[in-house]
């Protein structure tokens, strides 16, 4: 018998517009020749699974055990309950979407490929017209959006329903590229399928455009202009399940209950004013000093330019642990989960593509 071979792995998600218990059919009919706008996601190759930047599910059931044969060691079979898909990630470079900019801007034009913007979406941020154009930012939303993910290993197809992300995770390292990876909380199986003919991809700008390097970037830590030696924002969605007799297939339903945007990082300390993050630490009052950096050079508004950056702000930030440290002949404060903060619902965090 002839081994499979290993055709490849890929990922397309939309979202479903009948919220939980319904499907996206476009997403799960998806095959033959995609293009972006089918939803499709270029990984990063160093991470993930087989150079993908898809890191695999393991697949496995729940089930209700029999009792033990009397007088006999030999197992008889469970019964099954229903299946369940933990620890699918995609993991992306954070970048723009490498279109050219009209000379008259028009608002949106920066909105990235329409896979990234529904994985933001199942993460919880709205996207909407940024503050100035062609800008589009995602700030927190107070509704769930359950997307379908549709996932090809080899000869195979799985058609992921229910879906939610219920942590996206912003890495930026000085000297190199800020990476995104979503952790995909998988609702059910729908449907899966054998001996399919394994897709081809259009990429567009997703293969042909290079992130920018964390450089030359604009960071701005509780109100002073510094540099970091590392940098990570955790957008951490808290999903609850319990059962329902109406859900189909498994009997569960998943909803998202809460969210806390975290920072954790080495930050330069300045001599103007090395304490900030000390005497945040023990205010008795509301936090007023935010974060925020610009990744790569954003578009002037001129038109003419390729859109290829981001601007990334966390605001209200009230430090929840730091630690005093070196880097080399410099200090450094490091902080452990950060958190961001607002009195007016979705302001405490945004990603502003410009």
């Amino acid at each position: 018998m002839a081994d499979e071979l290993f055709d490849g792995v890929a990922l397309a998600i939309a979202t479903q517009s009948g919220g939980f218990g319904s499907i996206d059919t476009n997403c799960r009919d998806l095959s033959g020749a995609l293009v972006e706008g089918d939803g499709i996601i270029l990984g990063d190759k160093e991470s993930g699974d087989g150079e993908t930047g898809i890191t695999l599910p393991n697949m496995s059931t729940i089930v209700r055990e029999v009792s033990q044969v009397a007088s006999s060691f030999t197992q008889q079979a469970d019964s099954f309950i229903r299946e369940v898909v933990e620890g699918l990630e995609i993991t992306f470079p954070l970048k723009g979407n490498g279109a050219t900019s009209t000379v008259t801007p028009v608002a949106g034009e920066a909105i990235p490929a329409t896979g990234i913007d529904e994985l933001l979406g199942t993460a919880g941020l709205a996207g909407e017209n940024g503050t100035a154009e062609p800008d589009y930012k995602y700030k927190p939303r107070a509704t769930t959006e359950y997307s379908t993910v549709h996932l090809w290993v080899a000869d195979l197809d799985f058609i992921f329903q229910d879906c939610l992300v219920d942590t996206l995770k912003l890495s930026f390292t000085p000297g190199g590229i800020a990476l995104v990876t979503a952790s995909i909380k998988v609702g059910s199986v729908q449907s899966y399928n054998d001996s399919i003919t394994f897709p081809t991809f259009t990429w567009g700008t997703q293969s042909t455009l290079a992130a920018p390097t964390v450089e030359n970037v604009g960071f701005s830590s509780l109100g002073g202009s510094r540099g970091f030696e590392s940098l990570e924002i955790t957008v951490a969605n808290s999903i609850e399940e319990f059962g329902d007799s109406n859900v189909a297939t498994t009997g569960m339903r998943q909803s998202q209950k809460d969210r806390v945007i975290t920072v954790d990082g080495r930050i330069y300390l300045t001599s103007s004013a090395s304490a900030i993050e000390h005497t945040q630490l023990v205010s008795t009052t509301a936090q007023t000093l935010d974060m925020f950096l610009q990744l790569g050079t954003a578009e002037s508004g001129a038109g003419g330019e390729v859109m290829n950056a981001a601007l990334i702000g966390i605001n209200n930030i009230q430090p929840k642990s730091i630690k005093y440290d070196r880097t080399g002949a410099a200090a450094v404060v490091e902080m452990t989960g950060s958190k961001a903060t607002s009195g007016a619902a979705g302001d405490e965090f945004y990603i502003q593509y410009n």
